[in-house]
């Protein structure tokens, strides 16, 4: 009998998301705007409060709602990777994991070459100069993360830009890339942005990126 009650209590959690997430479409509500409050949700539900907070605790763990002081519940602009972040935190990823994440990430960041050299301003490579440092300076993972971190922003992809911070987790991983290849660094990526042609820019991207290809 309490397998059954915990089952239960698990399906309504599931209708009060469904539903919150049914009048959020509805209503057409934007980041910020009022959420009805918990004893409203669960009269007009026929639910207990409980189950509302637990039906709610899903929506803010996908940062799709905030609670804010003197205001109550509010719809927030969800993090797309929250979800994949915190099991990164959490160091569940496995080798091939994490391997199939750098594949991901090489794959999104060669298809917005083009964004990239299109985008691109001044000020822009300024920046990337000043996270590039001296060539053939030696970079950590977190110089890594913040150099492409900054590409991908000058596509223009926020979404994109937010997978960065999936990957200053998985730098924290002993990768094994082929650094025996000596390819491209930081610096000689500026050089092919500001400088080179297109084809050129696109060339130096695929190099910088073998050694972690062939891990």
């Amino acid at each position: 009998m309490e397998a059954l009650n915990a089952l239960k209590t698990v399906t309504l959690a599931d209708g009060v998301e469904n539903c919150l997430l049914e009048y959020i479409r509805s209503s057409g509500l934007q980041p910020g705007d009022l959420l009805p409050r918990e004893e409203e949700l669960a009269s007009n539900l026929n639910v207990s409060r409980h189950i509302v907070r637990e039906g709610v605790s899903r929506l803010k763990a996908l940062g799709l709602v905030e609670s804010r002081k003197r205001r109550g519940m509010v719809l927030a602009r969800p993090n797309a990777f929250a979800g994949v972040t915190k099991l990164a935190d959490a160091d569940l990823f496995s080798e091939t994991e994490c391997r199939e994440f750098m594949g991901l990430r090489i794959v999104m960041e060669l298809g917005m070459v083009d964004f990239i050299y299109a985008r691109k301003t001044k000020q822009a490579i300024q920046h990337l100069r000043e996270l590039a440092g001296e060539p053939n300076q030696a970079y950590s993972g977190p110089d890594e993360v913040a150099f492409h971190g900054a590409l991908f922003a000058i596509g223009g992809n926020e979404l994109a830009s937010g997978f960065c911070e999936i990957l200053t987790r998985i730098f924290d991983y002993p990768m094994k890339p082929d650094w025996k290849l000596h390819p491209p660094g930081h610096s000689d990526i500026c050089e092919a942005l500001e400088h080179g042609s297109l084809e050129e820019f696109r060339r130096v991207m695929k190099a910088h990126f073998e050694p972690y290809q062939k891990w």
